[in-house]
């Protein structure tokens, strides 16, 4: 989806190698990662995170292997507010043609007290300070997360924001750290951060779907303006996951008017992507999930595939080759005639109404539920065949 002509730019940050990684399951070897990144960076991602290189040795090498590769995205690295951790990342994107880093804060009250056991103006101090030595070792391009942004207090997320404004930082993300957050209050937690920092520091959204709304939230985010999204491949991440990549393109694609917003995104590619990650996962994934799932653009009931025959809008509201994906007529005991006598024609072979009949017949009372095109074709072959014969 390039950028249009009157449409404001939203910048696409994928982090399917450091938060999707996390998820118990979703471990990469370097191989795997770099085939991964250069799908995304061939699908148009603005920044890839990397990966968190302070966590060992092996991390940051993956990382620093990453940045050597990629050429055309940003390449971010993860870092909690301290020395060893900034200066590690700062290393690992050393062969970056463009880097970032991103620096986890501390915003709610229950991670001041419960996790890290600090004051809120340690918090303050402690943001200000690694934002200043980001700087120092090079860093001109230095986002900063409140974890927890949208269970703490707007107060003391507001100053949070303004202290690591000060201190240099040219992005604030708003992480739903717990997935807790509703579409309905998303705009009033852009315009906290928004009214906190200077008009030339970007903000950012980061949605887990522990609701199973993290979608829904960055969608709400970009309709209040939000300048970058952070999503993953398939949705992968923590506990329920985070916002799906193809999910929100997706909705980008088939609303522009409403959005408003240009993305960098080759959206025919999506499809090939979410596919890549899924097989070096070996990733389970729902017959049913939206854009990129086995029956995202399949159909077996006759009704509906009457009508599609007709004019596939009438059942799809995506085009499935937009993707890279492709509309399937599944046959199963469900279909209807005007099914059978399209695959009849797919064969190459005449659809008599005999043949579809009988065809009918016998699939409405199978117990299979589902008929493959190999069977179909040897049952049309069969019956023509006994069509055909001398009595």
């Amino acid at each position: 989806m390039s950028t249009g002509s009157g449409l404001r730019p939203l910048t696409i940050f994928d982090t399917s190698l450091r938060d999707g990684e996390q998820a118990p399951g979703n471990a990469m070897t370097l191989a795997q990662k770099l085939r991964i990144v250069r799908e995304l960076e061939a699908l148009g991602v603005n920044t890839i995170e990397a990966g968190f290189p302070a966590a060992s040795d092996s991390d940051l090498a993956a990382v620093r292997a990453i940045a050597e590769a990629v050429r055309d995205s940003r390449i971010c690295a993860f870092a909690r507010a301290s020395r060893t951790d900034i200066e590690a990342a700062a290393k690992a994107v050393e062969p970056a043609r463009a880097s970032q880093i991103e620096i986890l804060g501390v915003a709610s009250e229950i991670h001041l007290r419960h996790k890290r056991q600090i004051s809120r103006q340690q918090a303050l101090e402690e943001i200000e300070g690694a934002v200043e030595l980001a700087r120092r070792v090079g860093f001109d391009d230095i986002c900063v997360a409140p974890e927890d942004a949208t269970r703490a207090d707007p107060a003391f997320l507001g100053a949070m924001c303004t202290a690591a404004a000060r201190a240099g930082a040219t992005m604030i993300l708003i992480p739903d750290t717990v997935g807790c957050l509703l579409p309905g209050r998303v705009a009033a937690l852009v315009e906290t951060v928004r009214a906190s920092v200077p008009a030339a520091v970007k903000v950012a959204m980061h949605a887990h779907d522990d609701l199973g709304l993290a979608v829904a939230n960055t969608l709400a985010a970009i309709e209040a303006g939000i300048d970058e999204i952070q999503v993953t491949l398939c949705g992968i991440g923590e506990r329920a996951g985070n916002c799906a990549l193809e999910e929100v393109v997706a909705a980008l694609a088939a609303h522009p008017a409403h959005f408003g917003r240009s993305t960098t995104i080759d959206v025919r590619r999506v499809y090939a992507a979410c596919r890549l990650l899924i097989e070096t996962l070996a990733l389970p994934m729902a017959r049913g999930k939206a854009v990129i799932g086995e029956n995202a653009f399949a159909t077996a009931a006759g009704i509906h595939q009457a009508a599609i025959i007709r004019n596939p809008q009438t059942y799809e509201f995506l085009e499935p080759d937009m993707f890279g994906a492709e509309r399937r007529m599944v046959i199963s005991r469900h279909s209807g005639r005007h099914a059978l006598k399209a695959k009849i024609e797919a064969f190459g072979l005449a659809p008599t109404p005999g043949l579809i009949e009988s065809l009918y017949r016998e699939l409405t009372a199978s117990a299979e539920p589902v008929c493959s095109d190999s069977t179909l074709r040897s049952l049309v072959l069969r019956n023509a065949a006994e069509a055909a014969a001398p009595v």
